[in-house]
């Protein structure tokens, strides 16, 4: 059964059509694709409270947007009572012609990650070197799937789904993140191509 979604992911990965893409959350917490951060923060003011089950580990997470380009926040893990933090801060704010910017720590590794829609493609690109959790350079790719709009304003039963892909030091994953509503999204991923990762994230603005 996982290798059966794991090829659907892919399928989906590569034959899927779309405009730009917005960050979700990582596992770990902050605004980013699986498991790599992007050069994104919430909005100032806004919570994201998300869970994620990878493979047999729980990691729930919180995440605060505390200015337009600052994020802070903490994750824990359901097998011990460990609280570490995460922090972000954009550098520098992405535009048509230069990539966003950001610098960011989860517990105790660090990243630098660059992130920028890549013109004609419908697709968004990241870059970043970190260390420990990152171990040097990882990549993403991701990519928004619009919802069909039927006649008479009616949508499709196909909701507004983010398609992500990423490389870093333990291999190649997949994944794709539905909206349920503006503020609800389940995410179902293979890391590695093997393991299964499945999540929800809840974002408040206040």
């Amino acid at each position: 059964m996982k290798r059966l979604v794991i090829w659907i992911l892919c399928g989906i990965i590569f034959l899927a059509i779309s405009t730009g893409a917005a960050a979700g959350t990582a596992v770990m917490g902050p605004s980013g694709l699986i498991k790599t951060p992007t050069a994104d923060v919430l909005d100032a003011g806004d919570f994201s409270l998300a869970y994620h089950l990878d493979g047999d580990l729980g990691i729930g997470s919180l995440a605060y947007g505390l200015t337009e380009s600052i994020e802070i926040g903490v994750y824990t893990r359901r097998q011990d009572t460990y609280l570490g933090p995460h922090a972000k801060v954009v550098l520098v704010g992405e535009n048509s012609s230069f990539p966003g910017v950001a610098v960011g720590m989860v517990h105790d590794s660090f990243y630098m990650v660059a992130s920028k829609r890549l013109p004609g493609s419908g697709l968004r690109g990241h870059i970043g070197v970190g260390t420990k959790a990152y171990d040097g350079l990882f990549l993403g790719l991701s990519k928004m799937i619009n919802p069909v709009v039927l006649e008479r304003g009616g949508s499709s039963g196909i909701p507004t789904t983010i398609l992500t892909a990423e490389y870093l030091k333990n291999g190649l994953n997949l994944g794709a993140e539905m909206f349920l509503t503006p503020a609800v999204r389940i995410k179902v991923a293979a890391e590695d191509l093997k393991n299964l990762i499945l999540g929800v994230n809840f974002k408040i603005s206040l």
